[in-house]
């Protein structure tokens, strides 16, 4: 998994897009808290609020509550997110390897509620030794496959679905990439920074926008339900920072892997930022969520 710093902005800009695309997971989310609601004793099944807060935070929390674990939690936008449309009891473990975007999320006022939470400095080799046990598991991530080597990939899979994971572990694995990239209207220049961009996502055997696919088989491989479900960014002027800050850095990134493309790159992005002011911009990014199920 890449560990160079995630810039918390970023992060912060990209939490509205991000949350408005994952309504488009509505049912896998559905299909999800039926799941748990199923794998939890039935004391642990209130729906309502204040029931739900003691159930996490008693001394039975373990086994009254799913124990949610966020891979790379980065700033816990996922948590913020997801844990209001889960009618289950939680607790969460924010689990990364940057110490100082588990501070912002311990920050953010918009996790409160949301049970007891738990804030590790880690990286996904550390996830099997939270996974094991008959305790109700939800291991969760977003935007984080597309970062994975077929290594740390494999021990994600394991985790979730292998011999030694827990036989009561979920996940929901959310807003990775997949390549598909339109941009309306068109460019002769998007073929190129396209790919770059993209050889640059699969540098040093990454798997890039491979990644949903080709986790989903290893979890299916183990035997897991999977169901994938497309959450792809719609952006319009609306979101005109964010489009700003997304084709600056697919530039940069298309860029740093072919220096050569360094005034094509720029011409790029000032063509497109006058498209933008102009309102004439319209950017579609492809992203999937992945949801795996114990096998019956």
């Amino acid at each position: 998994m890449v560990t160079r710093p995630v810039p918390a902005d970023w992060l912060g800009q990209r939490r509205r897009a991000d949350h408005q695309a994952r309504e488009k997971a509505t049912p896998l989310i559905e299909t999800l808290t039926t799941r748990l609601q199923e794998l939890l004793p039935a004391e642990a099944q209130a729906s309502d609020a204040a029931e739900t807060e003691r159930a996490v935070t008693d001394e039975g929390a373990a086994a009254t509550s799913v124990h949610v674990i966020d891979v790379g939690a980065g700033t816990g936008s996922n948590q913020a997110w997801l844990a209001p449309r889960l009618d289950v009891a939680q607790r969460w473990t924010l689990l990364d390897h940057d110490a100082d975007l588990l501070e912002v999320a311990a920050e953010d006022p918009s996790a409160a509620g949301t049970g007891q939470t738990t804030r590790v400095v880690g990286t996904i080799e550390d996830l099997p030794g939270l996974t094991r046990g008959e305790e109700v598991q939800l291991v969760t991530c977003s935007a984080l496959l597309d970062l994975l080597s077929p290594h740390e990939a494999e021990v994600l899979a394991d985790s979730i679905a292998g011999p030694a994971a827990g036989a009561n572990v979920t996940a929901l694995l959310s807003l990775t990439v997949t390549g598909q990239v339109t941009i309306t209207p068109s460019h002769p220049d998007d073929a190129l920074i396209t790919e770059a961009f993209d050889a640059h996502q699969r540098r040093d055997g990454l798997l890039g926008p491979d990644a949903a696919h080709a986790v989903a088989k290893l979890l299916r491989d183990r035997g897991a339900e999977v169901s994938i479900a497309a959450t792809d960014w719609e952006l319009d002027s609306a979101e005109a920072a964010l489009i700003q800050r997304y084709l600056r850095d697919r530039a940069d990134v298309a860029v740093e892997h072919d220096p050569s493309l360094a005034g094509v790159a720029e011409d790029w992005v000032s063509a497109r930022e006058a498209q933008l002011a102009q309102d004439e911009l319209r950017v579609s990014v492809g992203h999937l969520d992945l949801l795996s199920l114990p096998g019956t």
